[in-house]
């Protein structure tokens, strides 16, 4: 019996959850291969976590220890990597996909309150992600509702770079070729060759910081451009997140950031310029009055 064929916003958003399911195993195994950061005299001490806010602070929240203090934090992060490694399954049943997304959804924001140290945009992309792809779940029958989750997740993405280009680009930092040197001079995104390589070359420098900028609020583009130009810049988009993976040890982006292309490319195919009209948008808003 032939197997029915996925539709196109199914397609990608299975793909969504494949690939930044890599991610987040990576992430859990991460933390696993390291757990006596979390013990009571570790880095991540939830004793020392817990006073970042005031009402986790007090005796009223000791019921969180349970799942936020070893052991619990380490079945915690097991149960993640099992959930992740279920949607990177491609024979998992849709039972257990979605079991797995609901999970990961909601355990995104626990571990929000738990690992407050080091987090970074990609905690942030996962959780907006899950949150889409949960939604899609709770409405199952719904063609409507998977194509909104989609356009959602395709949107926030391509919102985030264009906030991250403009933001640099207001900082002279970036502008003027500092920004380059001083972060790989640091000690946890540092690499020294990179490092030496843009101070014995401010020009280089400053013509990289302007590249990260237009690249970065340019990519948006991507969701307008014609096929061959748009799949160029989402591949320079991945090759931009790999160099960070590879110099920076940010891998974590790469499959946050990159698992949403699939959303992004469902979205460019649905989207024409004229989609973005003000006459076209006005007329969308009267027919839903």
């Amino acid at each position: 019996m032939a197997t029915k064929e996925m539709a196109p916003v199914d397609r990608a958003l299975r793909q969504v959850e494949t690939i930044s399911a890599v991610g987040l195993a990576l992430a859990s195994m991460e933390y696993l291969a390291r757990p006596d950061q979390f013990a009571d005299t570790g880095l991540m001490s939830w004793e020392i976590e817990r006073l970042r806010l005031r009402m986790l602070a007090g005796k009223k929240a000791d019921f969180l220890n349970a799942i936020f203090k070893p052991p619990g934090i380490y079945v915690l992060l097991n149960l993640r990597l099992v959930a992740a490694l279920t949607l990177i399954n491609p024979r998992s049943d849709k039972v257990a996909r979605d079991f797995a997304v609901a999970f990961i959804a909601v355990t995104n924001y626990v571990l929000a309150v738990r690992i407050r140290a080091g987090t970074d945009g990609t905690e942030h992309m996962s959780q907006l992600t899950y949150l889409a792809l949960l939604a899609t779940r709770l409405f199952p029958n719904d063609p409507k509702a998977r194509a909104a989750s989609a356009w959602f997740i395709g949107g926030q993405c391509m919102l985030s770079y264009l906030a991250a280009g403009l933001a640099k680009a207001a900082g002279p930092a970036w502008r003027q070729g500092q920004a380059m040197p001083g972060i790989f001079r640091t000690y946890v995104y540092g690499d020294e060759r990179i490092y030496k390589i843009f101070k014995d070359r401010p020009k280089l420098s400053k013509v990289a910081g302007w590249g990260v900028i237009v690249g970065e609020s340019m990519l948006p583009l991507a969701l307008i451009l014609p096929k061959k130009s748009a799949w160029a810049m989402l591949a320079t988009g991945a090759a931009f997140h790999g160099g960070n993976a590879a110099f920076m040890g940010l891998n974590r982006f790469l499959w946050s950031f990159v698992g949403t292309y699939p959303a992004v490319v469902y979205m460019s195919k649905n989207m024409k310029l004229d989609d973005l009209s003000p006459k076209k948008l006005l007329r969308g808003l009267r027919k839903r009055r």
